[in-house]
């Protein structure tokens, strides 16, 4: 962690903000002694900091310090991504790769999900996909009738995504006919979040290069939040989920009129 002096205009404020989860995620805990030292700034500083992040429902401010809020959705592993609703992510993916047809450029978010949509799309020729998943792109580069542009970018070790400036530079140089675009965490009111900025600036970029975007996701992923928000709901043409989605949510996303599709 880099030290920043109290005058020092280069540590954003959301990014001082952004380590303080990072630290939460690491520690559980935060002192607001401790932070100010950390970043040489006021205790006033900080205190500011930790209500911004109560309001957006990231942490439970404590006496002297705060904690995580339970909602709060952390990176998780691919490996045990992998192992989570699995029937769920096969029907989804099944549903989500019967939308792409032959000719398509398609872009392919990172995770388990996408995975089980690049099984679904083996059989259709002469499409494209663009994706920042190392292990998507590298089951696609098999097949015949499909090439794979895998971008670059720094490897997030424990998910194996293309993240950064390299990544988003080849993205917007892309028009794709759908982004398939996952996530962690879906809000009604705040649409989708991530843990890191970069990954939300991919899937932003994402929905800029396509002329569709497909939200994909389980229904365990509704009602949760993270450090940073993404986009509305409303920039997705269509929202693919299971049949085991909340009542309750269900009727607020049809009041918003998303089409949305239960597998």
């Amino acid at each position: 962690m880099f030290q920043f002096n109290k005058g020092d205009n280069s540590m954003l404020q959301a990014e001082r903000r952004n380590n303080i989860i990072e630290i939460l995620n690491k520690d559980g805990k935060v002192v607001i002694d401790d932070l100010a030292k950390k970043f040489n700034v006021s205790e006033m500083t900080i205190r500011r900091d930790l209500q911004y992040l109560e309001e957006q429902q990231l942490i439970t401010r404590t006496h002297g310090g705060a904690i995580l809020h339970n909602l709060l959705i952390e990176e998780i592993p691919y490996t045990k991504k992998a192992e989570q609703n699995i029937c769920e992510k096969q029907e989804i993916g099944k549903y989500a790769s019967s939308l792409v047809k032959e000719g398509d450029v398609i872009i392919l978010d990172a995770g388990t999900t996408n995975m089980e949509i690049a099984k679904g799309i083996i059989g259709i020729k002469n499409i494209k996909i663009i994706t920042n998943d190392l292990m998507i792109g590298a089951f696609l580069s098999k097949y015949e009738g499909i090439q794979v542009y895998c971008v670059g970018g720094l490897i997030q070790k424990n998910t194996g995504a293309c993240l950064g400036n390299k990544a988003i530079e080849f993205l917007k140089s892309i028009n794709a006919d759908i982004a398939f675009v996952g996530t962690s965490s879906v809000n009604i009111e705040k649409g989708i979040t991530t843990p890191s900025m970069d990954k939300a600036e991919w899937k932003k970029q994402m929905i800029n290069s396509a002329e569709r975007s497909i939200l994909v996701t389980d229904s365990l992923k509704f009602g949760k939040s993270s450090f940073v928000n993404i986009c509305t709901l409303d920039k997705f043409s269509l929202i693919i989920t299971d049949k085991n989605l909340d009542k309750n949510i269900q009727e607020k996303l049809e009041i918003l009129n998303m089409e949305i599709k239960l597998v």
